[in-house]
């Protein structure tokens, strides 16, 4: 018996023992620090990242492009916003805002934010290069790419997207006033709360209880100060995804910075660049 016990607690034995157990741990909290969720069984990495506006193409950002899409879908993306505006015969197409649009393609009138038609829209190229797309275009990418989900941002009508977009189980709407997210929540639309909405209206913790609200975005610096509020509501199942990552945060790339450092006040981010889900796809 005296042998067996100095056997078990051989110093050098008791000491690798220790060092396995402070591994482990370490590896423990760093998974939960940074809320990796790849490792549950109900969650995957793609659920944190929001390709913004498709997603960069060619270090190239807001371009809403079909190109976009597939190189964002391609690096593991599922979640896709696009910014929808409307043409003068009341048509959704995806840009930024018209005076953007005119900015970045052969436009050759005045650039300014007055709409085209949607024919006009589709007739020249983003970049010289990329494709623009109309609802029909956005439909039909979203048909063949069925696990694939549509976070639209600057519409604030859930019965016009109700209407035009044909996947009603896969659309997620930002929104901007609570009439809009009532709408939404009667037609069915999912609702994300948009910043404005959320730190001007008192008690939107029981806001979000009443009305079984799940989504809401802001700036990454809004974070600041509401750390113990924006925990609270991810604790109790709520999504905060932070936009804002278009240059480098402390010199590090943003949306590596954001998963290294602010996964504890957010659940997500709207990415440009996506090579970050990628390699942690690849890790899996």
């Amino acid at each position: 018996m005296t042998h067996l016990f100095q056997q078990t607690f051989n110093p050098r034995t008791v000491g690798l023992f220790i060092a396995t157990i402070f591994v482990l741990t370490a590896s423990s909290c760093k998974k939960e620090y940074c809320n990796c969720g790849g490792g549950d069984d109900n969650e995957s990495y793609w659920e944190y990242f929001i390709a913004h506006a498709g997603g960069a193409i060619n270090g190239i950002n807001y371009t809403n492009c079909l190109e976009a899409l597939d190189l964002s879908y391609s690096k593991g993306c599922k979640l896709f916003e696009l910014d929808l505006i409307t043409t003068t015969d009341n048509r959704f197409v995806a840009a930024h805002h018209w005076e953007y649009y005119k900015t970045i393609t052969d436009y050759p009138g005045t650039i300014d934010n007055t709409p085209l038609s949607e024919e006009e829209f589709l007739s020249f190229k983003i970049h010289g290069k990329y494709t623009p797309m109309n609802m029909d275009a956005i439909n039909l990418w979203f048909q063949n790419h069925p696990d694939a989900i549509l976070v639209t941002d600057k519409t604030n009508d859930p019965e016009k997207i109700y209407n035009d977009f044909l996947f009603r189980d896969r659309v997620i709407m930002e929104l901007f006033s609570w009439e809009a997210i009532d709408k939404a929540i009667m037609l069915g639309v999912k609702p994300l709360i948009t910043e404005s909405l959320f730190f001007d209206t008192p008690n939107i913790e029981q806001i979000f209880e009443e009305k079984n609200i799940e989504y809401f975005g802001m700036g990454r610096y809004r974070m600041l100060g509401n750390e113990n509020l924006l925990r609270r509501l991810k604790e109790k199942g709520m999504k905060n995804y932070v936009w804002g990552l278009e240059s480098k945060i402390n010199g590090h790339p943003p949306e590596q910075y954001v998963w290294n450092y602010e996964m504890n006040f957010c659940y997500g981010m709207y990415a440009n660049d996506l090579d970050l889900l990628t390699s942690l796809l690849n890790e899996q």
